[in-house]
């Protein structure tokens, strides 16, 4: 999942923006907004996965259903971060330029740093 991050930057600079018209500015800010409460989301999800599962983890070490409950806690946190990720890829291909683009990829990418995985 991280190197799709990277891989959609690279379409982007290898795929040029088509639109010539500028982009509504209602619908950039309902996506920062979208992308805010994906954040907010995928935390709360993230964080309640993997708090049960810490929690379990810390007394069984080898218990199988608490494992697959911290993977899900993963798998979690990095979906929701790629999809702000995806939020701006979806600017780029309607015409967005670099700067209206850039703040859903850092943003997107720090969210997935962030959450990256530590061990239970």
């Amino acid at each position: 999942m991280a190197a799709s991050i990277l891989l959609y930057w690279h379409a982007m600079i290898l795929v040029p923006a088509q639109n010539s018209e500028p982009l509504n500015p209602e619908w950039l800010w309902g996506l920062g907004a979208l992308g805010a409460v994906d954040l907010v989301l995928g935390q709360w999800l993230r964080s309640r996965e993997l708090r049960i599962a810490f929690g379990t983890l810390r007394t069984k070490p080898d218990d199988a259903p608490a494992l697959g409950r911290w993977r899900r806690g993963i798998i979690l946190g990095d979906c929701f971060a790629l999809t702000v990720v995806l939020f701006g890829f979806n600017i780029h291909i309607r015409g967005g330029a670099g700067r209206q683009v850039a703040p859903f990829l850092i943003v997107g990418a720090a969210a997935f740093i962030v959450w990256w995985p530590k061990q239970p």
